[in-house]
């Protein structure tokens, strides 16, 4: 469904989806020896909603929001001899949620200044089928935002920018690989970073 009212100031779009998969692949990493090897999962399914709501509350200021609901289930498969019937799929939150504004303060003759923040929020899930409890990534939310100038005539740009403002200590993946090397493998998302940017139009 794709909506708008309020005098076309209020944009809301919401979707529902239900998959059912038959031998869905993935990667899956053997603990004592690192081989990767491509596996089918003989049956799983996927069911969920999301829904994205963009509200321009005057000239100047724009909200925005988004909200996804997600349901993962594995109903038939073994890996490594392990039945993970029941298991959850990997990379799969139940919840995510996104918010931000976006705010012009200043525009005129000097130029337009904005202001935008934006937040994104995961809750737990697991990076691979067996859903080993260790390897859980706990819920997290993500800070971020810039400010921006814009000359008059557009030609020049200006950001001051950050991102992961809370610094905020989060996986993007881990791998078990105790039962061989005695470690589990991870990528760690990155840290708090700012900067500034700046732009010229010729």
């Amino acid at each position: 469904m794709k909506s708008q009212f309020a005098d076309r100031r209020v944009t809301l779009n919401m979707a529902m989806f239900h998959y059912t998969y038959s031998n869905q692949q993935f990667i899956n990493v053997d603990p004592g020896t690192a081989a990767q090897t491509l596996l089918n999962i003989p049956r799983s399914r996927i069911q969920g909603g999301e829904a994205e709501l963009t509200v321009r509350a005057g000239d100047m200021v724009t909200l925005r929001g988004g909200l996804g609901l997600l349901s993962t289930k594995i109903k038939r498969g073994t890996v490594s001899g392990v039945d993970v019937s029941g298991n959850r799929l990997s990379n799969a939150p139940k919840l995510t949620f996104t918010g931000g504004f976006d705010a012009t303060v200043i525009d005129g003759g000097s130029g337009k200044v904005s202001l935008h923040g934006d937040l994104n929020y995961s809750s737990n899930q697991y990076f691979e089928v067996l859903n080993v409890p260790r390897l859980r990534q706990k819920s997290y939310a993500l800070l971020s935002g810039h400010i921006d100038w814009e000359s008059a005539d557009g030609r020049w740009t200006a950001s001051v920018w950050g991102k992961n403002l809370a610094n905020k200590f989060y996986f993007t993946s881990r791998v078990d690989l105790l039962a061989g090397f005695g470690f589990d493998y991870n990528h760690v998302g990155t840290p708090r970073t700012y900067g500034v940017t700046v732009g010229a139009k010729f």
